[in-house]
């Protein structure tokens, strides 16, 4: 039997459990594209990069693909998500002394 727990509190979930799913991935704006991006020399632009990698030893490449996340919340903390899906409030709530 599967058993699962909050991601965000850690408490153990029974019948009642949300489940959130995130897709992440590079916006593309199709209007953004002109002539230039059209014509340009896009094999040179790899073999510079590649250049590139090969003068400084960096092999790590921007991951820039789609990332998908799934998490599972009891219900409060799905009350609290839905309240603030990005944390913004949590941040405002942070009170750090005058030092």
């Amino acid at each position: 039997m599967l058993h699962f727990s909050c991601d965000l509190c850690g408490k153990q979930l029974e019948d009642r459990r949300y489940v959130v799913k995130l897709d992440v991935f590079p916006a593309f704006d199709p209007e953004g594209i002109d002539e230039e991006d059209l014509d340009a020399d896009h094999l040179q632009e790899i073999a510079e990069v590649l250049d590139e990698m090969d003068a400084t030893g960096c092999r790590d490449l921007e991951d820039c693909g789609t990332k998908s996340l799934r998490y599972d919340l009891c219900p409060n903390c799905h009350r609290q998500f839905l309240k603030d899906p990005l944390g913004r409030d949590r941040k405002r709530r942070l009170n750090f002394s005058e030092n």
